[in-house]
């Protein structure tokens, strides 16, 4: 009888070695941070790449544009894989 109840203890303890990861304060600020400068980017290069950029000021921006969108990418990529480890 000791013996079904140290299996069953066993059992239920392999089915809570589950990883909980917690989020901070500073982790999600920095993380919406990135994140809301990406989508910003990304919805500022659209129409300056379908209009074109006919000055130099507008191709300059949407250069930027492109650049910010990949950076904040890789960005949240790094932030969620440093997370996970």
């Amino acid at each position: 009888m000791p013996e079904a109840v140290a299996s069953k203890a066993s059992s239920h303890q392999r089915s809570d070695d589950v990883v909980r990861i917690s989020l901070t304060p500073a982790f999600k600020l920095v993380f919406l941070s990135v994140l809301s400068i990406t989508v910003l980017s990304i919805v500022l290069s659209c129409p300056l790449a379908l209009l074109g950029a006919a000055s130099p000021e507008k191709s300059a921006l949407l250069q930027a544009c492109l650049t910010t969108w990949k950076l904040g990418f890789g960005a949240i990529i790094g932030l969620l894989g440093g997370k996970a480890l």
